[in-house]
């Protein structure tokens, strides 16, 4: 049974976390007793972190004691399975059986040296080895010491510990830490080391550990995230659709969705003015998903109209035709599936339908099922499809008074803002630009 893709990303899908940033030629180590796809939390950040560098242009190798290996031709990724370095390895756990009582057994050392010798040819020639949480766990203290001696003499590579977890501070685990060598390694930094942290308590562990060797301004703090694609489950197409307009999640502003083809009575020159009324206070994007109407000559005309009002409200930006960007060989506006729309549900922050006349309102039917906010005109099939849920207004009110009742209703929605607040500071995309990759860049 597959975990959710919010714990755990599907390997095939890493390539589209994110578009490719440039080429690098960095390359990148990272380090865990299991690999993806084995299913826990450390490993699907793992999994993330590898497709977010190497979609950055680096070149990542998953160095694991247990896991199956990824097929680097749809990850992007290698993978190195080490069994000296896997948490259950048959030596180590008659080790852990003397270490968990005390004692500091006679092969200790030569398990080390083992381990050490294989993964001084492993990680030759890396920028950067990100190890994931064995400097701060007991479950393979060999290994840790290992690392801690490798971090010392492997240079120019540098170090970085992400520490996930803490097994000093931890009530279950110190019954098997003990004082002195090699549990102390645990609790001791190394000038050769970086410590991440995964949130502000993390790092408040982490400096209480290490006290005073380490002070929290030196731990960096680099959260866990979703992808938005994969959560949302953005088809190829729509990812294709989304990237041609130059739509990006990651950017914080308010997403308007206007589904319908371009006619008189869609009534989109309010869309239109409500929008430029945003842009002195709110980012904000309108997203109108069809082409003219087919059946009347004048709705070119209408195009042309709409265009001429965007660009005098200088909001070309804000308003997104799709039919301007997705188009066939022969420049004609392409069709957008099914699949596509309801993608586009899934991807908008509110659905804002400001017509004059309607018959029905499948949109009203289709914002429903996606939980979207309803921003409409107040028309007699809305009120008998969704009584008084919506968020109504009428065709001639102010372009001013109807961008507050969208702002003002937004503001007040928890759900909405939680929304916003994860997706200006939680997706795997602005995590990588914004922390990952710059801590990584800084420390060479």
């Amino acid at each position: 049974m597959s975990l959710p893709v919010f714990i755990w990303p599907n390997l095939h899908l890493l390539k589209y976390f994110m578009p490719k940033l440039h080429t690098n030629s960095g390359r990148i180590a990272m380090l865990h007793y299991t690999s993806p796809p084995v299913v826990g939390g450390v490993e699907s950040v793992m999994a993330a972190h590898a497709g977010l560098f190497t979609s950055a242009g680096y070149q990542v190798t998953v160095v694991a004691g247990r896991g199956p290996v990824a097929d680097a031709a749809e990850t992007g990724f290698e993978t190195i399975i080490e069994p000296l370095v896997d948490s259950k390895n048959p030596r180590l756990l008659a080790i852990n059986h003397d270490l968990d009582e005390g004692i500091l057994p006679a092969d200790f050392a030569d398990f080390e040296a083992e381990i050490y010798q294989h993964l001084k040819l492993t990680l030759q020639g890396y920028d950067a080895c990100i190890i994931h949480n064995v400097l701060t766990l007991h479950k393979h203290l060999p290994l840790t010491a290992a690392l801690t001696h490798l971090a010392e003499e492997l240079a120019p590579t540098k170090f970085i510990s992400w520490c996930h977890d803490l097994a000093w501070t931890n009530s279950l685990y110190l019954p098997v830490l003990h004082p002195g060598y090699p549990w102390d390694l645990l609790r001791s930094t190394s000038p050769h080391i970086t410590y991440v942290a995964i949130s502000p308590q993390r790092q408040q562990e982490i400096a209480a550990t290490f006290r005073p060797e380490i002070s929290p301004a030196n731990i960096p703090v680099v959260p866990n995230g979703v992808s938005l694609n994969e959560f949302l489950s953005l088809s190829e197409e729509t990812q294709a659709v989304l990237e041609a307009a130059e739509l990006d999640m990651a950017i914080p502003e308010i997403r308007l969705l206007l589904p319908a083809r371009i006619t008189r009575r869609k009534n989109i020159e309010l869309a239109i003015r409500v929008v430029a009324e945003f842009k002195s206070t709110t980012p904000v994007r309108l997203v109108v998903t069809g082409p003219p109407g087919p059946h009347n000559p004048k709705n070119d005309e209408y195009v042309r109209e709409l265009q001429a009002l965007r660009a005098e409200l200088k909001v070309e930006k804000e308003v997104v035709f799709l039919m301007e960007s997705w188009q066939d060989e022969m420049s004609r506006p392409r069709a957008l599936s099914d699949r596509v729309i309801a993608d586009l549900y899934r991807w908008a922050d509110a659905l804002f339908f400001p017509s004059t006349q309607e018959g029905f309102g499948i949109p009203i039917l289709e914002a429903g099922l996606a939980r979207l906010p309803i921003f409409c005109t107040r028309l007699e099939p809305f009120v008998e499809i969704a009584n008084e849920l919506p968020h109504y207004f009428e065709p001639d009110d102010p372009a001013a008074q109807i961008a507050r009742l969208i702002q003002q209703t937004l503001a007040q929605n928890l759900q909405s803002q939680l929304r916003r607040r994860v997706v200006e500071q939680f997706t795997w995309e602005s995590i990588f630009e914004k922390q990952i990759k710059p801590l990584v860049e800084d420390l060479w």
